[in-house]
């Protein structure tokens, strides 16, 4: 029998650093096995936030309708009949019509007009004396003044007359809009119900369409919007909710044309591709299959426009001429829901002129545009832009057909061939102070405006 031999002092500190190695090499490997599962929990999560933030985006037009009767239908919402060439279906479309003034407080009680100064602070028309606007616009303006903004910036309308309505925006602030050339007063409404189904509503029959958000999850919509990416060759590439022909804006929408074997109508929904080649396009479809297709004002020279609603810009319509291919895709991104669309400010900005004065304070553009909802219109040659002031970062006019606009994204644009960047533009009034008179500056003498 052997004699049990104990170790030494030096093996058992030996050992001792032995297993201490050993328990600080499994507390690293758990530490590290913490943070890689936290990261990983924290990607997950961000994936699952990301995609619930995706599925929750409703574009689709979307509120109640009471009618004269007191019947309230409540559901997506299609502006605009059967007759109508295009029927706005997404916030990001535009209402149409003409201002009867500048009169933003005709709707409002005095209690009102103060609890609203009150609230929009420094950013506000509402405690000035808009008499003063008339006023000018009398004086120097001479044209009628277009109203145009996309649905997503208003709270209701209320029909006055056959082509009259009050509209409220989301600030509480009314206006006065007629029709004039515009479809959008005077029209039939559908409402996609949420028990009834599509109702019909004659403009007579509505008293009033009050706006809102989607509830979660909420689907009944009039179609699911084509989405998609426009290259326009040197104007550029726009990404959005696209209008095909300035018309088709549904994936179950059909595009026309002919091939070699005779008539064909594909649904959007098929779509991967459409490039322009000589008379006619390029098709590839989802699948893989290609086709040439010519023969209908879909696919040829006598196409009315592709519009691209990009929330970068706003409304961008590029011309035939321009067009160069369609990439459709399922990211919706893009899209904007109604609580996309901020409430608006008034136009706030520094206009600097040729002299060196700098003026700063509320804005009136072309002694008319008052807020930042509001819509400059300008051409790039045939590409067409209708941008809401909110994205506008600065303009500088560069002689009397064009001006340099900026946009809040970097991007800059030559624009022109429209009185709100050129000579025919009426000029800004500046409101440095609410106690005294504008400053009305001539858009000759103005050098650069820088928008806040």
């Amino acid at each position: 029998m052997k004699a049990l031999v104990w170790p030494d002092k030096l093996q058992i500190t030996q050992l001792s650093s032995y297993v201490c190695s050993m328990q600080k090499q499994n507390q690293i490997s758990q530490t590290m096995i913490r943070r890689i599962l936290l990261f990983v929990g924290i990607g997950i999560g961000l994936i699952i936030i990301t995609n619930e933030s995706k599925a929750q985006k409703n574009v689709a037009i979307y509120g109640k309708v009471t009618t004269v009767s007191g019947d309230q239908y409540t559901g997506a919402i299609k502006w605009g009949g059967d007759n109508a060439r295009q029927a706005e279906l997404f916030w990001v479309e535009i209402l149409n019509g003409t201002k009867t003034s500048n009169d933003f407080m005709k709707f409002l009680s005095k209690s009102e007009i103060k609890e609203l100064g009150g609230k929009e602070e420094g950013n506000s028309w509402l405690s000035l004396d808009l008499g003063v606007l008339s006023i000018w616009e009398d004086k120097f303006s001479k044209t009628q003044h277009e109203f145009k903004a996309r649905f997503g910036d208003i709270k209701s309308i209320e029909p006055l007359r056959r082509d009259r309505a009050k509209v409220t925006l989301k600030n509480n602030v009314a206006l006065e809009i007629t029709g004039g050339n515009s479809e959008d007063f005077g029209t039939t409404i559908g409402v996609m119900d949420f028990e009834l189904g599509e109702v019909k509503l004659s403009w007579s029959r509505i008293d009033k369409v009050e706006f809102m958000a989607a509830p979660e999850g909420y689907e009944e919509t009039f179609g699911k919007p084509i989405y998609g990416i426009v290259n326009a060759g040197r104007k550029g590439t726009f990404k959005g909710i696209i209008a095909w022909d300035d018309d088709e804006r549904l994936m179950n929408e059909i595009l026309d044309g002919k091939d070699r074997d005779g008539d064909k109508k594909i649904p959007f929904r098929s779509i991967q591709k459409i490039a322009k080649n000589r008379n006619g396009v390029d098709l590839t479809l989802r699948s893989g299959r290609t086709l040439f297709l010519t023969g209908s004002n879909d696919v040829n020279q006598e196409n009315r426009g592709v519009v691209v609603y990009d929330p970068n810009y706003g409304l961008v319509k590029v011309g035939w001429r321009d067009f160069v291919d369609l990439e459709i895709d399922d990211d919706e991104s893009t899209g904007m829901d109604y609580n996309d669309f901020p409430v608006s400010k008034g136009i706030n900005a520094t206009v600097i002129t040729i002299d060196g004065d700098e003026f700063k304070g509320l804005v009136a553009f072309d002694l008319d545009e008052a807020w930042e909802f509001e819509i400059l219109d300008a051409n790039d040659d045939k590409v067409e832009f209708q941008i809401p002031f909110r994205n506008i970062k600065s303009i500088i006019p560069k002689n009397y057909n064009y001006s340099m606009v900026e946009m809040k994204n970097g991007e800059r644009l030559l624009l022109g061939d429209h009185r709100d960047v050129s000579s025919d533009n009426a000029g800004v009034l500046v409101f440095v102070s609410k106690s005294g008179d504008p400053e009305y500056i001539r858009w000759s003498k103005i050098d650069e405006i820088i928008f806040d």
